[in-house]
């Protein structure tokens, strides 16, 4: 099966709530093999709820629809999925009843308008919501399986786990498995590693996606299988090759930081920092890292008052990295040196410095410092550098 996700509400699209739900479910399908294709946000306007789900019908097999199953004039997504199958809305005396006595069970009235919550389109397949007051549902329509769903996550948690995943398996037959495995690799840039593996970028099955952040990036391979250990089976192939084309940029499993921080606490080593700008963005790369606090000998922080061209911010950086290693009896130090002014294309250059047993590494680029989350490229190029050496 392939599937959409529809999550319905206003208050997605104008980022008051964030959409969870559809996180969980993509989640949730990966597990027992189906296919995501597309997620949407639509808001409460009955005709673009109504569009949206035709439209979604013609190309998946399976779509899920998540809130605007409450009594409010703005909850729409019954009428909506009614319209959008041509089945007329159906009163459910049962589920009336159910929504009564949940309401006294809080020791309080029902109101008038909850009574809408007890109609489903015809003919659908009625999920019991014990969790709430919003009943779900399944429409199997010749064009595809629509299940409809209450936006409390709670609520859809509970009636996806217990109705909705047993029905894709049990009586859809979706047994098959995805396996996702993330690698990870620093040192070369995104379109540099995405040559090395753009034959596999281009399989079907197994897939791999890469996605960039901070000057890291994750690569993703998917495989799908009638068994996990099938699946295993393909990823760790694919694994292989990349592992073999990326060398020394693959970092693995974990991230940077993770396999940094280990790296010192497996040889014992400590590192300390002298960094000259007052954002210290080596120091807060460490100190967000699990355990990097128990790594850190120590840090200076001397922010430069004046331009420096390329040869002084070297010098700078290598005389950093060795005063605070010495100063804080460290095995390592690293010393960080930006130009006080960016260049004609916006770009500041940065050398970072490794000081070490065996003389000192250093790394120098141009980093666009004015957006301010480049500063942790900085901190990127530092970590990668200690993990390179060890």
């Amino acid at each position: 099966m392939n599937a959409e996700i529809i999550a319905i509400g206003s208050e997605l699209l104008l980022g008051e709530t964030i959409d969870t739900n559809s996180a969980f479910l993509a989640r949730q399908l990966t597990s027992i093999g189906i296919n995501l294709f597309r997620k949407t946000v639509v808001g409460d306007n009955q005709g673009r709820i109504v569009a949206t789900i035709n439209e979604a019908m013609d190309r998946a097999d399976l779509l899920i629809c998540t809130g605007g199953l409450g009594p409010t004039v703005d909850d729409m997504t019954r009428p909506a999925v009614a319209t959008a199958t041509g089945r007329p809305l159906e009163f459910h005396q049962h589920l009336l009843e159910q929504i009564e006595a949940r309401f006294r069970s809080f020791g309080r009235t029902m109101s008038p308008s909850n009574r809408q919550q007890a109609y489903v389109p015809q003919g659908a397949r009625i999920v019991e919501n014990p969790r709430g007051t919003a009943p779900s549902f399944i429409v199997e329509d010749e064009r595809a399986t629509v299940v409809v769903l209450p936006g409390v996550p709670s609520e859809m948690r509970y009636l996806w786990e217990n109705a909705i995943l047993p029905y894709l398996r049990d009586e859809r037959g979706q047994t098959s498995v995805i396996l996702v495995k993330t690698l990870h690799a620093a040192g070369q840039g995104e379109s540099v590693i995405g040559e090395m593996v753009a034959d596999l970028m281009a399989q079907d099955n197994p897939t791999l996606g890469i996605s960039a952040k901070r000057a890291q990036y994750e690569l993703r391979i998917g495989a799908k299988a009638n068994s996990r250990e099938e699946a295993e089976a393909m990823v760790a192939q694919t694994e292989a090759i990349i592992r073999e084309r990326l060398g020394q940029y693959l970092i693995g499993s974990e991230r940077l930081d993770e396999v940094a921080v280990q790296l010192l606490k497996d040889h014992g080593m400590t590192v300390a920092l002298w960094e000259g700008d007052s954002r210290a963005p080596v120091y807060h790369t460490l100190m967000t890292a699990a355990g990097g606090p128990g790594v850190l000998a120590g840090s200076i922080t001397e922010p430069t008052r004046e331009p420096l061209n390329d040869d002084a911010i070297a010098a700078r950086a290598r005389e950093g990295a060795i005063f605070a290693r010495d100063h804080f009896g460290s095995s390592l130090g690293v010393g960080v040196q930006p130009a006080g002014t960016p260049g004609s294309d916006n770009f500041t250059q940065v050398t970072v410095a490794l000081a070490h047993a065996d003389g000192v590494h250093e790394w120098t680029r141009g980093y666009d410092l004015n957006i301010e989350d480049n500063w942790q490229f900085v901190g990127t190029t530092a970590l990668d550098g200690i993990r390179t050496y060890l």
